[in-house]
């Protein structure tokens, strides 16, 4: 297999055999003159076999000065495994060709699968002067991007104000993606972080965050959201206050870390409000404070991207490589609650993760049919509350937009109680394996700030499109010409 090369060093995952295992040990040997470097089995070796991603894939990871030495140079590297041994050879870098050379030449060139030349010519002098070698170059698909989609590209991320992970969460679960740190100070989200994606992250005030802290010198890509808290209409009664503002002024601790790391692509997810609070006060500043990126933004909903709410979220994403678009998505077929409460039972870690509702409490919930809210209830049908207050979902409809749902007692379609822990996360999208900790508050907070594994899995696709279209570009074949 062909990967690329990184200043970090040689990283690949690979399908487990016989030889390598995650936890096997290993060593491994430079060898100049043949341009490889090899790995091999050995007991007593000083590397170990880690493992990747969801599927816990063996991985190789070499960092070692020699190892970037002997790579830095290299225009892609190809991966062989060997009976009893993997070897890594170090493509030799483009091949400039003269314009002088004949047909012949040329052939001959090309036949040296090691060297996967690049040419520089002008395409319309090379079609004028070699129309027949064109054709042929054409018709073998070397002028095509989709030369390249057999090489492995690992992309690595930086998360802030990262919560218990839910952006995350699709990153972590793509091969082509590592997230080499992240950042919360909410020490709960920070345990459910570590037990469902990694230890790397730090749990600590953003404000305290010096670039250097976080163990990713060149990340390709930067995400995150700066607490939602401080934009969002469900806190309507505190946006004033100064806690509240000390929030939303997180987005310039964001832009600080993107200036200074200097991503390809950013991403910022967060509640719609971010972008006209305070007359797009917030969103002025990221414009302001990077202006080398370009800026798209737009508000998606999680139905419209495969989800199983009406929430909305605003995905704001920069971008140094070229303008991202954003489609435009409206599925046909519109998910209901059954579909994501329906796989809930008591297998769940969180399932019996519920607050228990008082006497009365219950008694006001058993007035409300499905689909209905408060209005149903004789002593409260006449006042002025948020429409979610005593919501009981139906099963033929979408869930609604779900946030502090225990303080507005937000009700399965069946039975008087508030939803639990695991039901809110399977109607979020996410499975049984993920699973939360800390108090039970700690636990619905999480979720009430997080975003939906449909929209971050929405944000993955347009953000990984981006860049593999950009690394295939950087080493393409014919830079140019395609």
């Amino acid at each position: 297999m062909r990967i690329k090369t990184s200043k970090r060093g040689l990283t690949f995952s690979f399908t487990a055999n016989e030889t390598f295992t995650v936890g096997s040990k290993y060593r491994y040997v430079i060898d100049v003159a043949a341009n490889e470097v090899l790995i091999l089995p050995d007991a007593g070796g000083n590397h170990i076999v880690s493992k990747k991603g969801p599927n816990q894939k063996p991985l190789v990871d070499l960092r070692a000065k020699d190892v970037r030495d002997f790579i830095e140079d290299a225009a892609y590297l190809e991966v062989s495994f060997e009976k009893g041994h993997i070897v890594v050879a170090a493509m030799k870098p483009s091949v400039q060709i003269n314009e002088n050379l004949s047909e012949v030449e040329l052939c001959q060139l090309l036949d040296k699968k090691e060297d996967v030349p690049t040419i520089t010519l002008d395409k319309e002098l090379f079609t004028a002067q070699s129309p027949v070698m064109y054709k042929m170059l054409e018709a073998a698909g070397l002028f095509s991007p989709k030369v390249r989609q057999d090489i492995s590209y690992v992309f690595d991320v930086i998360s802030l104000f990262s919560g218990a992970g839910l952006l995350d969460y699709p990153f972590f679960r793509d091969p082509d993606f590592e997230i080499r740190a992240a950042v919360d100070f909410d020490k709960a989200a920070c345990e459910t972080y570590r037990n469902n994606i990694g230890d790397h992250i730090l749990c600590m005030d953003m404000r305290d965050v010096e670039p250097d802290m976080l163990n990713c010198k060149t990340p390709d890509l930067i995400i995150g959201g700066p607490c939602c808290q401080g934009y969002s209409n469900a806190n309507r009664h505190n946006l004033a206050s100064a806690e509240a503002e000390a929030k939303r002024s997180l987005v310039d601790d964001y832009v600080r870390i993107v200036k200074a790391k200097r991503p390809y692509i950013f991403v910022i997810e967060n509640v719609p409000q971010f972008l006209t609070k305070e007359q797009g006060k917030y969103l002025e500043r990221v414009l302001t404070g990077l202006p080398e990126y370009q800026i798209t933004y737009q508000i998606v909903s999680d139905l419209a991207v495969g989800g199983f709410t009406k929430r909305k979220r605003m995905i704001l994403l920069g971008s140094r490589i070229g303008k991202i678009v954003i489609p435009d998505l409206e599925l046909s077929h519109t998910r209901t609650a059954k579909e994501a409460l329906i796989r809930v039972d008591d297998t769940w870690f969180n399932a019996g993760d519920i607050t228990k509702p008082g006497a009365d409490t219950v008694r006001k919930m058993s007035f409300v049919r499905p689909g209905h809210n408060y209005k149903d209830i004789p002593e409260m049908r006449d006042l002025d509350r948020h429409s979610d207050t005593y919501r009981r979902l139906a099963w033929d409809e979408p869930a609604p937009t779900i946030v502090n749902w225990r303080k507005v007692n937000m009700m399965p379609p069946e039975g008087n109680r508030i939803l639990s822990v695991s039901e809110v996360a399977a109607l979020m999208g996410l499975s049984k394996k993920f699973r939360f900790f800390g108090s039970l508050n700690d636990k619905q907070q999480q979720l009430g700030n997080g975003v939906t594994y449909a929209i971050a899995s929405f944000i993955k696709s347009i953000v990984k499109n981006k860049l593999l279209q950009f690394a295939n570009e950087t080493i393409g074949v014919v830079p140019g010409l395609v």
